[in-house]
């Protein structure tokens, strides 16, 4: 048991002589942290990011699928001597 108590003590005397250096070292003031909003920005940027994927999607899809149906309309209407221009 004795062995493994002065490896404790090796092992995490470099982090208390850290840590008290760190004690010793900075002023006694107390840091104010807010990050009252963050929760809501972060759901923002989520939001923007889903929203920007859906219309990017449903862009390239939509074109896509219109060339399929413009390219299926003017193989069966073909064989009429018109041109077919659709808006």
């Amino acid at each position: 048991m004795h062995n493994s108590d002065i490896f404790k003590q090796e092992f995490h005397a470099q982090q208390l002589e850290l840590e008290q250096s760190v004690e010793a070292n900075m002023a006694s003031t107390n840091l104010l942290v807010n990050d009252n909003g963050q929760a809501f920005i972060e759901f923002l940027f989520i939001l923007l990011t889903m929203v920007l994927l859906s219309f990017g999607m449903l862009k390239g899809m939509n074109n896509s699928i219109a060339q399929r149906w413009l390219g299926t309309v003017k193989a069966i209407a073909k064989p009429t001597p018109t041109n077919i221009e659709l808006r």
